[in-house]
């Protein structure tokens, strides 16, 4: 049965210049540090949305980005921006046909979405398309989070969340050997905390129930442990094909 994917993901994205600014500048933020130091590099995104990460791509000034996605809708929303996507039906079969072909892989809030007794197989398809060195940049839910049974139930698409534990499991058994595991977070340090306004404030709120869950995270699984366990929403991760 086709579904229309839209229906959940523009309850949180619109194509507004204020929101593509917006996803911009988080999306150059955190993926600036993990991608290929070649600006020519080719770089595909799996599930590319409505091309966000591609636009903050393009604007860190790299030349050879595409993407796929399987919805109609946000492929549309991708070409009206300029973007170099097409629409994939069987986006495993198509890396497939690809070996060795990219520099980077982006797979940002993707996994997830994907049947649990097939993650293995599709990661390790991602590995086969990467070139010898290229690298593997994706997100996924925390399932350490707070928020995490939101996040994991929020799409009725999700199958599943991750700790950095299983995360790692993952990526290490798809053949990958290089991986760095982060926190990945939404709300930024303002520039000047201290100055009482709607940011500021939000960012003590967080920081505040932060701590809260940190303090939990020690008592459960005592203070070595608990202080090293990623707190923020979703996990940020780098993945490496050896040479």
């Amino acid at each position: 049965m086709k579904i229309d994917y839209s229906r959940v993901y523009l309850r949180f994205h619109s194509d507004t210049p204020e929101h593509i600014a917006a996803m911009g500048s988080y999306f150059s933020r955190i993926l600036a540090p993990h991608l290929p130091a070649d600006k020519s590099a080719p770089i595909f995104e799996i599930g590319c949305g409505m091309g966000f990460a591609l636009l903050a791509l393009k604007g860190l000034g790299y030349t050879n980005a595409s993407g796929c996605d399987s919805d109609e809708s946000q492929v549309r929303s991708c070409v009206a921006k300029g973007l170099n996507v097409q629409q994939t039906e069987d986006t495993q079969a198509w890396l497939a046909e690809r070996p060795n072909a990219f520099g980077a892989i982006l797979a940002l809030d993707l996994i997830e979405h994907i049947p649990v007794s097939h993650q293995l197989e599709f990661t390790h398809q991602i590995l086969r398309s990467l070139r010898p060195g290229g690298r593997l940049i994706g997100t996924v839910p925390n399932a350490n989070s707070s928020m995490a049974s939101r996040s994991r139930h929020i799409c009725f698409t999700h199958h599943s969340s991750f700790t950095e534990h299983s995360l790692d499991f993952l990526l290490f058994n798809a053949g990958f050997n290089d991986i760095t595991i982060t926190e990945v977070e939404y709300i930024t340090r303002p520039h000047n905390p201290w100055v009482p306004n709607g940011t500021s404030r939000h960012w003590w709120a967080l920081r505040f129930f932060r701590l809260w869950r940190r303090l939990q995270m020690m008592a459960e699984l005592g203070p070595a442990q608990g202080r090293n366990v990623p707190l923020s929403m979703n996990l940020l991760f780098r993945a490496i094909k050896s040479k």
